[in-house]
């Protein structure tokens, strides 16, 4: 009879443990498509890139030749404008004074951070933001009692044929890294997007820092639960690093990306160069 209720007990807790792995999963997966083991930033850590990181480096495309380094030229801005969402749900106008919304975005977010916009114009009591939703570079107008605005001076430009991202305050150079970007089929798209979340060991592969960075795979439009949505992380495969590599996230290696969220606020823009 002993034996009996000992196996029982067992037998529940290990129902227990699988119970709870499975939320664990649940609550981590929606808004980024993560490059997956299967190769692909709602707890927002699911982009295209790694929801598994395998323990042997993932395939990547042959190693290209390093294309040789130019001199970046580049407009720099000094500081960029942002909002922070200040009510629950922000409605978004199709224009200025419109009657009625397109959409309404949460805030928090589903992922329970704060909602944040690239700010590219005002126009008395509104604002023109860019979303972080499809399609890439998507605008809409908010009314500026709904949010908070402010300025950043950090931004980062990635050079995807050179593999390489670099940092910047205002013109002055932070830091430069090697990056690994997409692969021939499915790129890393090109733009200006913006990061909309920072976490903090984020699991899942990511390694040891996530940007969320507001933009989304012109090939991928869904894995995993996802949507597509891309962003810059770190990795502990190495070999992936500086390669066409993922499957349109920016991979740097782990102190990389620990740097790189040291340097730059949420908010900063990010330009994706080809």
């Amino acid at each position: 009879m002993t034996k009996v209720y000992r196996i029982g007990l067992a037998m529940i807790g290990m129902m227990a443990v699988l119970a709870t792995a499975a939320f664990v999963k649940v609550a981590i997966l929606p808004r980024f498509d993560a490059d997956s083991a299967q190769d692909v930033k709602r707890t927002r850590p699911v982009v295209v890139d790694a929801a598994a990181e395998p323990a042997a480096a993932p395939a990547a495309e042959p190693a290209a030749e390093p294309t040789p380094r130019a001199p970046l030229v580049f407009d720099h801005p000094e500081s960029s404008p942002v909002a922070d969402a200040a009510v629950p749900n922000v409605p978004v106008y199709g224009s200025p004074g419109a009657a009625s919304p397109t959409k309404t975005l949460k805030n928090p977010t589903i992922e329970g951070v704060p909602l944040i916009f690239a700010v590219k114009e005002r126009q008395g009591d509104w604002i023109k933001v860019q979303l972080p939703v499809r399609p890439n570079g998507a605008t809409g107008w908010v009314k500026a009692s709904d949010v908070k605005t402010r300025s950043v001076n950090t931004h980062i430009v990635v050079q995807v044929a050179e593999r390489r991202l670099s940092a910047f305050r205002g013109s002055k150079l932070l830091m430069e890294a090697p990056v690994g970007v997409g692969k021939a089929k499915s790129p890393t798209p090109t733009g200006t997007f913006y990061v909309d979340i920072s976490v903090k060991n984020p699991g899942q592969g990511y390694g040891r820092h996530l940007l969320s960075v507001a933009g989304f795979s012109n090939v991928l439009k869904n894995f995993g639960g996802g949507v597509g949505q891309i962003a810059i992380h770190g990795t502990s495969n190495l070999g992936t690093v500086g390669q066409f590599s993922s499957n349109g996230c920016l991979r740097l290696t782990n102190d990389d990306v620990v740097r790189l969220a040291g340097m730059v606020q949420t908010g900063s823009p990010v330009f994706i160069l080809p």
